[in-house]
């Protein structure tokens, strides 16, 4: 089943038979060329453009700007419990929103949406707390969707299971396709701006990209066995890649991301730690270079569907990073992802734990065919068998194109 030519963590490496049974065990060259011999791209014929933006997604990004002159005070993301809501309501809804940017393809699914609450322009001139209470912008909001066929293990028609199906020999597939799903969130402003003839409903807004390759390498890597989800951050006009990551940390839960300055390369690198002992999962946000707090997250778990709020710190000194488009909706993407938390983490544990259980059946075979009793090894593999078939053991985790399109060096030669 696996390569048994080297030795165990932490042990001395040791002679093994070279009489082994190679007919049980799988050459890593094919694993590679299985690799190689996937198709570029995934979801169908959109993929290939799905993570560029086009002129009419910078146009949109133009009004985001102007937006950045306002300061909001608080944001609250919701998430609806069923897909009855407006938003979703009408056949055409989809192509009009595919319409306006290729950043919606057609497995995107609606899922809630995000309000805006700001201060009048008089209130902003007076000291923070002399400010009444901010107010809901009615005339723009933004909707949260999700990709559907990465996520969906379920789906025959899915991504993610098609994926899994070409491994059904060894694997079930809706188990197999739990572990290897993924998770794709992105936003857009609202269609109905079009009834002010706006001429940006519908643009996109930003993605978060979840990596299962950064994922296992920082699980193996950092504190072994503990969840460590890794993420991409994409969002229109800014030419780079955020990245946000869980690490390491006694209690609680812990994500990083740092912001790099285009024009001057300054990074500026922030912390979210979660809160312990409250109903949700809450987090404070700090400036992880001056220990500043300068937002909070709070989810109230208990609302129908799900609902979290980002309030901002009010003082004139934080009127910058307030402001911060980029800042701004890292946060955002960030609350939207606290729905996905439990699941995520979940997965990863099952993935650390199905890859470690090669180290306990590389021992048992080596000792089955030691003792020379062609019964003992037959055992031993079929014992195997069963638990590969349920997926408590994997011979190696195989991501769907979707996630090797994430990580192709922007530098290499191209024909």
């Amino acid at each position: 089943m696996f390569d048994e030519n080297a030795p165990d963590e932490g042990e001395e490496e040791e002679e093994f038979d070279e009489d082994l049974d190679d007919e049980q065990f799988t050459d890593l060259d094919d694993v590679h060329d299985d690799l190689q011999e996937l198709e570029i791209g995934s979801d169908e014929d959109e993929t290939l453009n799905m993570d560029d933006f086009s002129l009419e997604d910078i146009d949109g990004e133009k009004e985001a700007v102007q937006m950045s002159r306002q300061w909001y005070k608080r944001i609250e993301i919701d998430t609806w419990l069923t897909k009855a809501h407006m938003a979703t309501t009408g056949i055409r809804q989809k192509d009009q929103y595919r319409a306006q940017s290729r950043q919606f393809t057609k497995n995107m699914e609606v899922l809630g949406d995000i309000s805006f609450f700001a201060y009048s322009s008089e209130d902003l001139g007076k000291p923070h707390k002399e400010r009444k209470k901010e107010k809901k912008l009615k005339d723009y909001k933004e909707i949260i969707t999700y990709n559907n066929s990465f996520w969906d293990h379920t789906d025959k028609e899915s991504t993610v299971y098609k994926q899994a199906l070409k491994t059904s020999q060894e694997y079930d597939p809706v188990e197999y396709a739990q572990l290897i799903k993924r998770l794709v969130v992105k936003t857009f402003s609202e269609l109905k701006r079009d009834k002010k003839k706006e001429g940006h409903a519908g643009r996109w807004r930003g993605t978060i990209d979840e990596s299962i390759l950064m994922g296992v390498n920082s699980i193996f890597g950092e504190n072994r066995g503990k969840a460590r989800p890794f993420f991409f951050i994409n969002l229109p006009g800014f030419r780079y890649r955020i990245c946000l990551s869980r690490t390491h940390s006694i209690m609680g839960d812990r994500y990083m991301f740092t912001i790099p300055n285009p024009k001057t390369g300054e990074l500026t690198t922030f912390r979210i730690k979660g809160r312990r002992f409250t109903p949700g999962k809450d987090f404070k946000v700090y400036n992880a270079e001056t220990g500043q707090r300068v937002a909070i997250i709070d989810d109230r778990m208990l609302n129908v569907g799900g609902k979290t709020t980002i309030r901002f710190r009010g003082e004139k000194e934080y009127e910058d990073l307030n402001r911060s488009v980029v800042f701004r909706r890292i946060l955002i993407l960030f609350g939207i992802l606290i729905r996905y938390m439990k699941e995520t983490d979940r997965k990863y544990k099952r993935i650390h734990k199905a890859l470690k259980a090669k180290k306990k059946y590389i021992k048992e075979i080596k000792k089955a065919k030691k003792s020379g009793d062609p019964a003992k090894v037959e055992k031993v593999v079929t014992k195997y068998d069963v638990i590969q078939r349920k997926c408590k053991l994997i011979k190696s985790v195989v991501v769907t194109n979707s996630e090797m399109t994430l990580h192709y060096n922007p530098r290499r030669m191209r024909s």
